[in-house]
């Protein structure tokens, strides 16, 4: 039986890229989803686009495509958890029963496998050959993504996620090994042969999980507002539980980076270290977190740091400093809930 698969899209003023990224979802050879994007309250045409995009395409049926507009900017976090918890009680109007869930941004466009080839890292050939999800005690996986490209070209942006001592992260496979035209000319001997990679983290950019994990989870980490480090966040979470995140080369998608909010402006720093700094007080031990922000953090801001993060970086410590009881709470409900996932496992 062939798996069910929820996707959610999460978007904010993506008027550029949303009908691109839905039609690639509509040319997937994998059918058994259902699409669920959310809109950030964008003030551009980006609802506009999805209901006509909703109402023209007949290969997304009506029963399988729920369009929300949400009144206020929630975040990526809280969208997606909206999509989940809240808009999919809704018995009447979604349906249930989802092995997985697929977060993909609104300036992705996907290969046409691409979901296929990600849905198989979870799965395997049963002795009747039909195709089944393995429990994860077994499969170890707990979060997969692909390989992704750039948008307008044929190099690697991201192959996986990757994070310093003081969890500052970085994406590798820019300098990859990888044969990239022979994955998108889909030579399959050459597809087979690759190796899959096992990075800190996937881009929540295009992130599959199975759905009842994601469920226990309690979804991701809504403090992380708007964006950056959810996935991160979710990734240490499964690690703790002894299960494995992982990129699938043969799965690929091209992505416009940035398209959302702009790279490497004062926003952008302020949110990238206001949630650095509260996923490593809430993943790590006391100890580290000492280690991190008196030995690591000033020895990264001596050799690393540029001047214009200064500003931003002085506004998150300040922050987090207010929010630091809170985040130490959250610490703490993270471990109950990790905690009572491995009973639950253990029990199975």
């Amino acid at each position: 039986m062939e798996n069910k698969i929820l996707i959610v899209i999460v978007t904010y003023n993506s008027e550029n890229f949303i009908e691109r990224c839905l039609f690639s979802i509509a040319n997937q050879n994998f059918k058994n989803f259902f699409l669920f994007v959310v809109d950030n309250a964008s003030t551009d045409r980006t609802v506009d686009i999805i209901k006509n995009y909703r109402n023209a395409e007949s290969r997304i049926l009506p029963s399988k495509f729920r369009f929300i507009k949400l009144k206020k900017n929630i975040g990526f976090a809280g969208a997606v958890n909206h999509a989940v918890f809240k808009s999919s009680s809704d018995k009447k109007n979604i349906e249930t029963g989802f092995d997985f869930i697929l977060l993909i941004n609104p300036d992705m466009v996907l290969d046409d496998f691409s979901i296929q080839n990600l849905v198989n890292v979870f799965v395997t050939e049963s002795r009747d050959n039909s195709r089944e999800i393995i429990n994860n005690k077994k499969n170890n996986t707990g979060a997969a993504g692909g390989l992704i490209l750039e948008y307008d070209m044929d190099s690697i942006q991201n192959l996986g996620g990757y994070m310093l001592p003081n969890f500052v992260t970085c994406h590798k496979g820019k300098d990859s090994r990888l044969d990239v035209e022979k994955i998108i000319n889909n030579d399959t001997g050459y597809i087979n042969s690759l190796e899959k990679i096992y990075p800190d983290y996937v881009t929540g950019a295009f992130f599959m999980t199975p759905f009842d994990l994601f469920i226990n989870l309690r979804g991701l980490d809504s403090g992380y507002r708007p964006a950056y480090f959810e996935e991160l966040d979710y990734c240490l979470k499964i690690k703790r539980l002894g299960l494995s995140v992982v990129v699938e080369p043969s799965s690929f998608t091209r992505h416009f980076e940035g398209a959302s909010s702009r790279k490497f402006s004062k926003n952008f720093y302020y949110y990238y270290h206001k949630n650095r700094i509260r996923c490593a007080i809430i993943n790590s031990g006391f100890v580290k977190i000492f280690k991190i922000f008196f030995w690591l953090e000033p020895k990264w801001l001596r050799k690393k740091a540029t001047k214009d993060q200064m500003g931003p970086l002085i506004k998150a410590y300040l922050v987090n400093s207010l929010l630091c009881l809170f985040n130490l709470l959250v610490k703490a409900r993270n471990s109950l809930i990790i905690y009572k996932i491995n009973k639950l496992y253990k029990s199975v």
